[in-house]
């Protein structure tokens, strides 16, 4: 019975230590950095004292190419950056399909990696786990200039816009050089054959359109070119140049309500002048049907006078080179009012990092991303490590005999700025001619940010009101239905399925964070 009662006994103590140290990780794992007590003090300034110590992150990331062989956790490109910065990036990669699944599981289990990527696609989760206090706000950290002076010097300031919220910054972009990638290619030869000077304003593009169609600019004696080459969604890729002639992209605030352009006078038009070019036969009529690859097909036919798309076209990857030699990248009409029109887009950036606020040493890593902000990341992140990817030669890119960068050079930076400065320019042309560098400068002048809707939160059912304009868009072109009698309707009906929802949501936002959004 003694001993029984020792068993016991010793069984409570046991059991009652387990609860007080549980209690005590408890509150520990609960405390916020911010929190901590003066006793931690010392031993933080201790480790942040010292910028260049050593640091690890676990950082999940969604990876869809190749490895070729590289090993994910070990390779040249992740040492590399070690080297420069002290900071090791280790990745795990579900794949991409299952990449959100996988993350969501680890956020739901507390099992958070150092740091995650995340797209335009999860941003309203992303600003749920924020709201709940558990992501790091990134604005101090960016702020500090005298520890981070390359991340707001280099980072474009519209990069931040889709993760920021009031002064609170959520997560870090990777910003793309070509970001606002589309141009307007006319066909050179035509107008040079017809007589033709580049048109300017919406009347001088319907003109050249016209006469591209109809006065056999090919010289033929056939009736058989168009004007301009769309695809399936005649207000997007090509007849996109319009939509912004006519102002039709951009938000707005209309009566005190933020509303997007799909339901405006503007758009209305648009619709009408797209009409008009299918009844004139100035747009090929077929196409509903075309998709991309129906479109390069048609490009290489040589019986289409001008369309829109990525500046990177011109290098002939995609398409012949002899078929887009023919082309000439050029400015967007003059809107109405005699400024010029520029492509509107709500994003830049190719996906975000976020950083868990558990994240221990989080002032290390963006060490590493204000390097990957500098000259030399900016570098690394073109080129890869010099002697194994490039040499410099003469200030000249050399690749020649070395290896070929792996897209895992880029991924290892997890960050990017995307300015495209005399630098960058020559760092890419080591991949592409200058002409056609020339395009992508041409893009970032026609293109800009829609600041008002890059900032919006996200409507769930805006796929079904794109569906509903796209449906209305498409027999309106094609003659099907008359734009001015259809038009209430077709608001109407836009406004019932949803439409009056997202308003309504996105106003309420605008007029608690208004002040930060300029239109």
């Amino acid at each position: 019975m003694r001993n029984r009662s020792k068993v016991v006994v010793i069984g409570l103590i046991s059991v009652l230590l387990g609860v007080i140290l549980l209690a005590a990780c408890s509150n520990e794992k609960n405390i916020k950095p911010e929190d901590k007590s003066a006793d931690q003090s010392t031993d933080q300034s201790a480790t942040t004292a010292d910028p260049k110590r050593a640091a690890t992150f676990n950082v999940l990331f969604a990876i869809a190419t190749d490895l070729k062989g590289l090993s994910l956790t070990d390779n040249i490109y992740n040492r590399y950056i070690k080297e420069r910065t002290g900071v090791e990036i280790k990745l795990e990669s579900p794949g991409m399909e299952q990449y959100y699944e996988k993350l969501n599981i680890l956020l739901a289990s507390g099992q958070y990696p150092d740091a995650f990527m995340t797209d335009d696609s999860y941003i309203a989760k992303m600003k749920q786990l924020a709201a709940d206090g558990l992501l790091e706000d990134l604005a101090p950290y960016i702020n500090d200039t005298a520890r981070y002076p390359n991340i707001k010097k280099n980072m474009p300031a519209d990069a931040w816009l889709p993760v920021s919220e009031g002064d609170n910054i959520w997560a870090f972009p990777f910003n793309r050089q070509d970001g606002l990638n589309q141009v307007v290619y006319i066909r050179k030869d035509w107008l040079d054959n017809l007589g033709l000077e580049v048109p300017t304003s919406i009347d001088e593009y319907y003109k050249v359109l016209k006469a591209f169609a109809h006065n056999d600019p090919d010289g033929n004696g056939k009736d058989d070119t168009y004007g301009l080459l769309v695809t399936s969604v005649p207000t997007g890729t090509g007849g996109r140049v319009f939509k912004a002639a006519f102002d039709a992209e951009r938000y707005r605030i209309v009566d005190g309500k933020v509303t997007p352009p799909e339901i405006l006078p503007e758009y209305k038009e648009l619709i009408k002048f797209l009409s008009q070019l299918v009844k004139e036969k100035i747009m090929d009529n077929e196409f509903p049907t075309i998709t991309t690859p129906i479109f390069r097909d048609k490009i290489k036919s040589g019986k289409y006078g001008m369309f829109v798309n990525f500046w990177h076209l011109a290098s002939g990857n995609e398409i012949p080179k002899e078929a887009m030699d023919k082309y000439t990248a050029v400015e967007l009409p003059l809107m109405n009012n005699g400024e010029q029109a520029k492509f509107k887009y709500v994003s830049t950036n190719r996906h975000y990092i976020a950083i868990p606020k558990q994240t221990k040493d989080i002032d290390r890593l963006m060490d590493m991303f204000d390097w990957a902000l500098s000259p030399e990341g900016t570098k690394y992140t073109y080129l890869g490590v010099e002697g194994v990817n490039y040499n410099m030669v003469e200030g000249k890119v050399v690749k020649e005999g070395m290896e070929e960068l792996h897209i895992l050079s880029s991924i290892y930076s997890l960050v990017k700025q995307g300015n495209v400065t005399p630098e960058v320019q020559t760092y890419m042309e080591s991949t592409y001619a200058k002409s056609v560098i020339d395009n992508l400068v041409l893009g970032n002048h026609s293109g800009e940010i829609d600041r008002l809707q890059a900032m919006l939160p996200p409507f769930a059912d805006k796929p079904n009101l794109d569906k509903i304009t796209i449906e209305f868009v498409t027999k309106a072109v094609l003659g099907n239905i008359e734009v001015d009698s259809a038009w209430d309707d077709y608001v109407k009906r836009w406004r019932e399925a949803g439409g009056d929802k997202a308003i309504q949501i996105w106003t309420e936002w605008y007029n608690a964070n208004g002040s930060n959004v300029g239109e």
